[in-house]
């Protein structure tokens, strides 16, 4: 490889850090290798890796079934999963998933810097965000919705956004480095909500915006059934939340400003970053 190229390679990893201590990371080959704790992580076709440990192992629903995650990327943007899923739980006459995603971007006016795509899939959202002056950074834990991403973003030409595998409560990325972020139809899997929240919120600026998509016991849709939320909970880690509990999770992640916008059981919010 001539000295150009490894330019360009390095600079398609840059604004990474070791998600274990924070250190810088340089490339050597295909590998991110820590200048602090050593660690290495693995960076092949574009795509770094900062998950080390076998996620099929985890005692996590949503974890052990990161494969069927990979499954799912190949229909995740078709019409056999969203419409399916919006008005399942949403309810019929839900927001489509276009609509959804513009209402959620919207929630972040950042007209130029960097832009956390939290549990991104294969950048639904980060990829509509994407722009010359806006730089997206989208993480999830699986590998095929990453790739899918990529290889959307190279279909349409998007240029400034970067996809890694990583974990919601272990980012990659320096504190307060975002100037605004997103998490579409993830946050209600996370095992610990306020542990999440106060990953993303590290990685923000003070005053950045948070915007996030996710469901809650609505007038509408299979979600308005206790029964079937506490199965949900129960069989698959899925938390449908309450709006008071995530104002009460948000405050204890220092955020504030709960902004709620309902639709039949579908959430979307915002908030903003605040001073610590």
């Amino acid at each position: 490889m001539n000295p150009a190229s490894r330019t360009t390679e390095a600079a398609e990893f840059s604004g990474y850090v070791c998600p274990k201590c924070k250190g810088s990371l340089r490339l050597s080959d295909d590998v991110l290798l820590c200048e602090a704790c050593r660690s290495s992580y693995p960076a092949r076709d574009g795509v770094p890796d900062f998950i080390l440990e076998d996620l099929t192992k985890s005692t996590i629903p949503t974890l052990r079934g990161v494969k069927d995650l990979d499954r799912l990327a190949r229909i995740y943007e078709t019409r056999f999963w969203y419409p399916l899923v919006l008005n399942f739980y949403g309810g019929l006459g839900a927001p489509s998933m276009e609509q959804l995603v513009r209402i959620t971007a919207d929630l972040v006016p950042v007209e130029e810097g960097y832009i956390l795509d939290a549990a991104c899939g294969p950048g639904t959202i980060g990829r509509r965000m994407a722009s010359e002056r806006r730089a997206v950074y989208g993480t999830d834990i699986s590998m095929g919705m990453l790739h899918k991403g990529l290889s959307y973003a190279k279909r349409d030409n998007i240029l400034n956004i970067r996809f890694a595998r990583a974990k919601v409560e272990a980012l990659p990325f320096p504190d307060r480095f975002f100037d605004g972020a997103v998490c579409g139809g993830a946050l209600h899997l996370f095992a610990d909500t306020v542990e999440a929240l106060c990953e993303i919120g590290r990685t923000m600026k003070v005053g950045a915006r948070l915007a996030v998509m996710t469901f809650t016991a609505g007038s509408k849709g299979i979600l308005r059934f206790r029964r079937i939320r506490d199965g949900l909970w129960e069989k698959h880690g899925f938390r449908i939340f309450q709006l008071s509990e995530l104002e009460e999770y948000l405050a204890k992640a220092s955020f504030e400003g709960f902004r709620p916008q309902l639709y039949g059981s579908i959430l979307v919010f915002s908030a903003w970053k605040r001073r610590l």
